[in-house]
């Protein structure tokens, strides 16, 4: 790429960048938290910015009427390669309320930084990829290929109505995908993520002595809720899941027990039954089958270990059993042009990584196959489904430039 139309994507940008706030400001207004699942709001106000942008028409695709995806596009002349930019619209609750220094949904500028929910995960991002597009239509005429635009609903309740509807039931279809997650853990922009983690959701389920409470030291007895309290910690200390290293993940897997517990009747009831469910990001490499044998081997040790002990594993219901990981070859040209253009506009080479969670990257790579960078984006993780949501502002600019970059180098 010419110095010349990077100069002129990266001018239009900073020229625009009071707007390109103000347009993220008014996304973090609009609720659109899932549950209850409703991101009409949200598309409204891109497609009011894109058509005063000039990026002419969007079109919407949904499942139901209240979880709109909106695509557009950005055409060149021969419409091959199709780079596809992905944000998703939806966000998580707010949560406790009384957690947050700020109303979640009033866009708080402070020290640089723009707060409220959803302002990293992810709607700096989708703002950023609005304001990139607007850019590359301007030099549309030196593209070959298309941009295409896809914001998609209910990414965070496992993309049924989302990017999985979208690929398996609309057939859009791309040469390469790019999602804007951030990819940032610690500090912004700190990878070049090539990988995202999968996740495996499952549930322990003790069984005991349903009884009244009053004579358990006469009648022989099974405290369900004890049974599973002693299951759960041998389970933190020495549980281990089969997998192999992966270099660019030098963290491995991550098991997190005992996310939800459930269990008991209350006072003057021995419990009968009780419950923990966890949640394990997984490598690529891993499959759903060797994850249930490694549980289910360990939880028979443990029950022939203790004859009152009945235990048994129960997966997540679909699609939350398993989120399959996704990586793309370091060697993709997609991922030259990304490190390419985040070094031209952060001075810096970005190391490869790999993204800690599972993004809507699975789905366009897994069940769409197409080659897909899984997270690049502004922000960092650590805030994201937290109170006191931010982004910096300063990453949203930047973000918008990479974008404009990477789609031009890529299409032309």
């Amino acid at each position: 790429m010419g110095d010349v139309a990077r100069e002129d994507l990266i001018a239009f940008l900073d020229k625009h960048r009071s707007k390109m706030i103000d347009f993220t400001c008014r996304l973090v207004e609009a609720p659109s938290m899932v549950p209850p699942g409703d991101e009409r709001q949200v598309v409204s106000l891109i497609q009011e910015e894109m058509r005063s942008l000039g990026l002419g028409d969007s079109r919407i695709i949904a499942k139901a009427e209240k979880r709109p995806n909106l695509m557009a596009s950005v055409q060149g002349s021969s419409g091959s390669p199709v780079l596809l930019y992905n944000a998703h619209t939806d966000t998580k609750p707010a949560g406790n309320l009384c957690d947050w220094d700020t109303d979640p949904l009033t866009p708080t500028l402070k020290d640089g930084r723009l707060y409220g929910l959803g302002a990293t995960d992810m709607k700096g991002a989708l703002a950023a990829m609005v304001y990139a597009a607007a850019a590359l239509s301007r030099a549309s005429s030196e593209l070959v290929g298309d941009l295409l635009l896809v914001f998609s609903a209910d990414e965070e309740a496992g993309s049924e109505f989302g990017m999985k509807y979208l690929v398996e039931e609309c057939s859009v279809n791309a040469d390469r995908a790019l999602v804007g997650e951030p990819c940032g853990i610690l500090e912004s922009f700190e990878i070049l993520p090539i990988a995202s983690r999968g996740q495996c959701c499952f549930t322990v389920k003790v069984h005991g002595t349903q009884m009244h409470s009053s004579i358990s030291d006469v009648v022989h007895s099974v405290n369900a809720g004890v049974k599973l309290a002693k299951v759960l910690w041998h389970m933190s200390q020495d549980l281990v899941l089969t997998h192999e290293p992966y270099p660019y993940c030098p963290q491995g897997i991550t098991i997190n027990l005992g996310v939800h517990l459930e269990g008991g009747m209350g006072c003057a009831v021995v419990p009968g039954y009780a419950a923990f469910t966890s949640d394990v990001r997984v490598l690529p490499g891993m499959t759903l089958e060797r994850v249930r044998h490694d549980i289910e081997a360990y939880l028979g040790r443990l029950s022939g270990q203790d004859p009152d002990l009945r235990v048994e594993l129960g997966m997540a219901p679909p699609p939350m059993d398993w989120l399959s990981p996704a990586e793309i070859s370091v060697e993709d040209p997609l991922v030259d042009c990304v490190a390419h253009a985040a070094e031209y506009v952060l001075g810096r080479r970005l190391p490869y990584g790999t993204f800690p969670g599972a993004t809507d990257g699975r789905i366009l790579q897994g069940r769409g196959g197409i080659p897909s960078i899984p997270a690049f984006g502004p922000g960092v993780l650590s805030v994201a489904h937290s109170a006191n949501e931010y982004v910096p502002v300063e990453d949203i600019l930047q973000a918008s430039k990479i974008y404009s970059l990477i789609a031009y180098e890529f299409l032309s």
